[in-house]
């Protein structure tokens, strides 16, 4: 259908929120054609591993639990630590065997949860990104996010190359979203391990107010940054600083699911409070804007050289170098 060249790209992925495992949680998972098993034990430590037990191959996910730092096989009750090693038979002398279950790298930022994916099994060969600036206090600064700023929708037709490339594209911001006008692309920059996109636009031009833009429209920026192929970052730049993720995560070759969260502040820019209205209406603003891509997303085909528009030619380009850049790279990314 979509006749994307490329498979899987070395990177970071989400895979939920923070919030979503509580000590205790045991949830099953399948990403990159493969079952996974994510819990949290309890003194708060978030892992996943691969899903089935070493003895008799039980699914951990399904009927698993927790006991301490350890997930439990609902099967046999064979126990395994947080490491993946087998420390306890229950019903066997020896207690134990030197096994292990694969553990998958993951980091908690900014309130999600981040799965390493190295298309060769490599380690990380770069840290999780955080998404909020570096002076930011996520529980004192910001509304939490899950359940009331974030959203996910399953079992799409698209790779992450269709939300990574959306994220360079100024013009599906008036054709696609409803911006009043299509907003001016400033510059671009870019590393081995991400991609950066300033566009200047206008917020609120359809009317003299919003709840948005209570003094009248505003000039403002939306910067876009990619960090791998897995992740969209954006920061809003208007009355408010709203920041905001776009994840891509692949369940297999064909499908994958997308993920969006809303950091509100607390505070608004020129310093008053920012309610719990005003925070559920900038969170179903931009958690709305997702659905309205898919059906692009999921029924367009890949073309190889896009013949770009005079104002778009030059930061696509860049954009599409940078993506062939992701893929088939393992080890060290400069």
């Amino acid at each position: 259908m979509h006749r994307f060249p490329h498979g899987y790209a070395s990177g970071w992925y989400q895979v939920g929120w923070s919030g979503e495992f509580a000590p205790g949680a045991v949830v099953p998972m399948h990403y990159f054609d493969q079952e996974l098993v994510c819990f949290r034990t309890e003194s708060g430590r978030l892992r996943i591993s691969d899903a089935f037990c070493l003895h008799f191959g039980a699914h951990l996910g399904h009927g698993g639990k927790v006991e301490g730092d350890c997930i439990v096989c609902p099967f046999h009750g064979w126990k395994w630590d947080a490491d993946g090693h087998n420390v306890d038979i229950p019903y066997s002398a020896p207690e134990r065997m030197k096994l292990r279950i694969r553990h998958w790298p993951v980091e908690e930022v900014d309130g999600l949860v981040l799965l390493w994916f190295g298309v060769d099994g490599e380690a990380p060969t770069w840290p999780a990104p955080r998404i909020l600036p570096g002076t930011a206090d996520l529980k004192v600064d910001y509304w939490p996010l899950f359940p009331h700023t974030c959203e996910v929708w399953r079992g799409l037709r698209f790779p992450p190359q269709v939300a990574t490339e959306n994220s360079g594209d100024a013009a599906h911001f008036h054709y696609v979203h409803g911006m009043a006008s299509v907003p001016n692309v400033e510059e671009w920059s870019s590393g081995e391990r991400w991609f950066t996109t300033s566009f200047r636009a206008t917020f609120g031009g359809h009317a003299p107010t919003t709840w948005a833009t209570p003094k009248g429209p505003v000039d403002g920026h939306i910067v876009t940054t990619c960090h791998g192929m897995g992740l969209a970052a954006g920061h809003i730049e208007a009355f408010d600083d709203v920041f905001t993720l776009a994840s891509t995560t692949p369940i297999d070759q064909h499908t994958s699911d997308h993920r969006a969260t809303v950091w509100v502040p607390k505070v608004r820019r020129d310093g008053s409070p920012l309610d719990e209205n005003i925070r559920d209406r900038w969170a179903r603003q931009q958690m709305s804007q997702h659905p309205a891509d898919f059906p692009v997303w999921e029924n367009m085909t890949y073309i190889a050289k896009p013949p770009f528009a005079a104002t778009e030619v030059r930061s696509f380009h860049a954009l599409r170098q940078w993506i062939e850049g992701q893929y088939g790279k393992s080890g060290e990314r400069g």
